[in-house]
């Protein structure tokens, strides 16, 4: 290879390496489409959790990019600088030997996706993104949601369910994420919710930025589930003036 070769070679080759790998940078969230262990905290590596997972299907990578471009669109930029640095893709991912659609840590998303032929969405993919992002919200900002308020919008006869946050719901098949109307008069929206008042929070939220074909209709006619839309909305207007009820029943027809 001649001096002009290998120059051309040295220019070339960070291009075309960041077109195989297809990893990108939107928003100023890195958005990582490969896998190796260390994306997941070293905590989670070890025995109980023993973190496990597959690269995302290559042919998945272009419909998700377009995806989570939706989603990181609904938050102003500048909620990212201080709560959100990664959100990584892949085909799937195992902690404490159960499947995950998605989890978080301090500042990144994980999320699968496994393709729509078996319920990999759009919908599903974003409401899943928005889902586990409150979470790390609710841990920045304690403050902005009074969870005795939100306890309290519940049925004086109902409890969570799930003392392991969520894994057990996981673990028995108890994590259906639809609309229930039976539910609602209790004040939680899906299965999945009863399980822990994080996972009850993260249900609104989702429905707040993607919601389901009916998800307002509850709110409007279930006054439970107002008061609590209420309060979350409450809880994103404190974190950015740009929110308000308005702005989340416009998300309705996006």
């Amino acid at each position: 290879m001649n001096k002009r070769s290998i120059l051309c070679f040295l220019l070339i080759t960070p291009f075309y390496l960041a077109a195989q790998n297809h990893d990108t940078t939107i928003r100023k969230v890195y958005i990582e489409f490969n896998y190796n262990k260390d994306i997941f905290p070293v905590s989670w590596q070890p025995e109980p959790i023993n973190a496990t997972a597959q690269p995302i299907e290559k042919s998945e990578i272009p419909r998700t990019k377009t995806v989570i471009t939706k989603a990181l669109s609904k938050y102003p930029e500048a909620i990212f600088e201080y709560n959100l640095k990664s959100v990584y893709f892949l085909k799937e991912m195992k902690f404490y030997d159960v499947g995950y659609g998605g989890t978080n840590s301090t500042d990144a998303v994980y999320l699968t996706n496994e393709g729509i032929s078996k319920g990999y969405t759009d919908k599903y993919l974003e409401q899943t993104f928005h889902h586990e992002f409150s979470s790390i919200l609710l841990r920045n900002y304690p403050a902005f949601l009074d969870t005795n308020l939100w306890k309290g919008a519940n049925s004086y006869n109902f409890t969570y369910n799930d003392p392991e946050n969520g894994v057990g719901a996981i673990r028995n098949n108890q994590s259906s994420q639809a609309l229930d109307s039976l539910l609602c008069l209790k004040g939680v929206l899906t299965q999945y919710g009863g399980s822990s008042i994080e996972n009850d929070v993260n249900t609104f939220a989702q429905n707040l930025f993607c919601p389901e074909k009916d998800f307002w209709n509850y709110v409007d006619r279930f006054p439970r589930i107002k008061q609590k839309t209420k309060l979350l909305i409450q809880f994103y207007s404190k974190i950015s003036g740009m929110y308000s009820e308005q702005y989340f029943r416009k998300t309705e027809n996006q």
